[in-house]
């Protein structure tokens, strides 16, 4: 298998990065007329080679300072470095700067190469050598090759070549996406084809035919054809310069800064969660607000930091907001660089944690959430992101996106977080809450070879956690509306809690609050366990002589009419009184008309057992006779005795229930 290698170049304006390229590979990088012109380099070059099975593609860079945002697009997907410093010259400021750019943008490996080693004496390569060496100490090039090289007469040509293979035998390559990705770089037209963009492919594969997204414009695209090195390819893959002909495309539509991807991947975001590097050389310390360019794959675009008022001196690492003032795109990982707008310079730099910080949401601890996002756990990571969310995607493409996993890993990551407990799973309220913690149910897909889960049924455990708090907090807000009353209809419960959150997240929240006790059963009604009732000097009054008047009538209470004229108030009046009574079981209600004292209801079962031990069986008028009331309330108490069991109806009579 081929394996595809990318080279950056970096260092000081002319200090010969192109010559040497040209000598390398056999072109010249330099194609627009100007540079030719001038000699210098403004914008990217390309050149490839091969050598010993591999195929190199090398990304020129131009070196001076007013093109570092050109130097920051050509690194991306960069593999190696190829750090160029003049043996007449020595370490320069550009040649500091592409080398903090570089420590900043992840590239981990590289060499050094001494040009122009043809027009000084070799003493001087050795003290050019030591510069070098010292620049370097600390940094992700402390002991690399330094080779030197002269483009004019070829010297070292063939030493540094057989240098790039063997690093490139050892590149350690870091996991990419599954998912298609392609900041663009370069934008033309090509007669009778139409428009071609160019760039390092990061991740996944492209082919001919294969539907794109055009960011952040967010439009799909057709891809007519992939080069490579201007010669057609059945596909385009991870660390692959590439060519990609779009069909029905205008070239003024495309720019660079714009990537192709993977439909659905990436979202344009105008607000992001950062790990934040403040340059050791940098001038600056880092403050709110403070804006700079950003530079993010080949993009470059206004932002403002925000660090939640702490100061960031140079050399100090933190977690930060980023807002930029254009939408960009962006994942999970994605390495960044800041540069001070005037004089322009490079001061921080890091890492992409959150790509899509909900737009109104605020961060109130963000080195708590800085410390999750960055976890190195695939787990922990995706367990942050949907801790977050209420409905979980069945979808991999957000947590792509958002937290790096592999979309083939998700269904197994979303399993490890349910058997950990960290995932619950929404039930209706006909079932039984307490089992809601249990393994994902997974169903073989009809058409995929991976299981199908329903991760939309799941919630994360803390986000259960803080709806709770919210349906509790309503809950008791509704309660006191009610007073006097320890508990309402769970229906009105809800109806009140809808802004909250959608109906199956709420019947979860009432169930996990019923599991955990903070809600109470009362009846067929519920409320909080330490719900207290609030009588005035008035209801404290009219209840006792509720209670008195139902207590003195034994068998034959008075109805709630009743009750309501001898107290001197209201139906409405008196029903929450008759209700809190119930709850604290001092009555019980047999009809919405008739209340009994517990001492009422436990002479009427006396009375009953008496009868049917007599008779065996009776008829509810051989009932109504042994209590001696009417059928005004011997109809409720036989329904109250059938209905709690003590008593069981064949047809028109009335035996014991044996199963009692």
């Amino acid at each position: 298998m081929t394996t595809h290698i990318l080279i950056g170049t970096a260092g000081h304006i002319d200090h010969g990065k192109t010559r040497l390229v040209g000598r390398l590979t056999g072109i010249n990088t330099d194609r627009l007329p100007e540079e030719q012109a001038r000699g210098i380099s403004i914008d990217l070059g390309f050149a490839h080679f091969e050598a010993d099975g591999i195929r190199f593609g090398v990304v020129d860079v131009p070196g001076h300072e007013r093109f570092i945002k050109n130097m920051v697009a050509g690194a991306t997907g960069v593999n190696l470095v190829m750090l160029v410093v003049a043996a007449d010259d020595s370490v320069m400021p550009q040649t500091r700067e592409h080398l903090e750019i570089m420590q900043l943008l992840g590239i981990s490996a590289g060499l050094v190469v001494i040009t122009k080693t043809d027009l000084v004496e070799p003493e001087f390569v050795d003290l050019v050598r030591a510069d070098i060496e010292s620049l370097l100490s600390g940094t992700f090039l402390d002991g690399c090759p330094i080779l030197p090289v002269s483009s004019a007469t070829g010297d070292g040509l063939d030493d540094l070549q057989a240098t790039l293979v063997r690093l490139a035998r050892e590149v350690v390559f870091p996991e990419t996406s599954e998912l298609f990705r392609m900041p663009i770089d370069r934008v033309f037209s090509v007669a009778g084809h139409g428009t071609v963009v160019t760039g390092s492919v990061l991740s996944g594969s492209v082919k001919p035919e294969d539907t794109l997204e055009l960011l952040p414009a967010g439009r799909e695209v057709r891809v007519r054809g992939v080069q490579h090195h201007g010669s057609q390819a059945v596909d385009a893959v991870a660390r692959q310069r590439t060519a990609i002909n779009l069909a029905g495309v205008k070239i003024e539509e495309v720019e660079r800064g714009m990537e192709l991807a993977a439909v659905g991947y990436l979202q344009p975001s105008q607000r992001m969660l950062i790990e934040l590097q403040n340059l050791a050389s940098s001038p600056l310390s880092l403050r709110d607000r403070q804006q700079f360019h950003l530079h993010l794959g080949t993009r470059e675009v206004l932002s403002r930091i925000n660090l939640k008022g702490v100061t960031v001196a140079p050399g100090e690492r933190t977690f930060a907001e980023l807002r930029t003032q254009e939408p960009i795109t962006a994942i999970h990982g994605q390495r960044y660089i800041l540069r001070r707008l005037s004089p322009s310079i490079t001061v921080a730099g890091g890492r992409i944690l959150d790509p899509s910080l909900p737009p109104m949401k605020r961060i109130k601890e963000i080195v708590a959430v800085g410390t999750k996002w960055s976890a190195p756990s695939d787990a922990n990571r995706l367990g942050a992101l949907v801790s977050q969310q209420e409905i979980i995607s069945d979808s991999p493409l957000e947590a792509a996106r958002r937290v790096g996993i592999q979309p083939s890993s998700y269904r197994h990551l979303l399993e490890e977080l349910s058997a950990s407990g960290q995932l619950v799973r929404l039930r209706s309220g006909s079932q039984n809450a307490e089992q809601s913690a249990r393994p994902l149910d997974v169903a073989r897909g009809i058409t995929g070879e991976l299981p199908v889960l329903r991760a939309s049924q799941l919630i994360h455990k803390d986000r259960l956690a803080g709806l709770s708090v919210s349906v509790m907090k309503s809950v008791r807000e509704v309660l006191a509306k009610h007073q006097p009353r320890r508990a309402l209809s769970r229906e009105l419960f809800v109806a009140s809690c809808q802004e909250i959150a959608y109906p199956m997240l709420l019947e979860a929240a009432f169930n996990h609050l019923l599991v955990t006790g903070e809600l109470v059963r009362v009846g067929t009604q519920i409320g909080p366990a330490d719900a207290q009732v609030k009588l005035t000097k008035s209801q404290q009054t009219a209840r006792t002589r509720i209670l008195e008047e139902i207590a003195a009538a034994g068998l034959m209470p008075p109805t709630t009419r009743e009750l309501a004229a001898a107290v001197g108030q209201g139906l409405e009046q008196i029903a929450p009184l008759l209700h809190v009574s119930c709850e604290d079981g001092l009555l019980i209600k047999l009809s919405d008309e008739l209340y009994y004292s517990a001492d009422a209801i436990e002479l009427a079962k006396q009375l009953c057992c008496t009868a049917l031990t007599t008779l065996g069986q009776a008829t509810m008028s051989q009932l109504r006779d042994a209590w001696g009331v009417s059928r005004k309330y011997s109809i409720p108490l036989c329904e109250y005795l059938d209905q709690i069991g003590f008593t069981v109806r064949v047809g028109d009579l009335r035996k014991f229930n044996q199963i009692a």
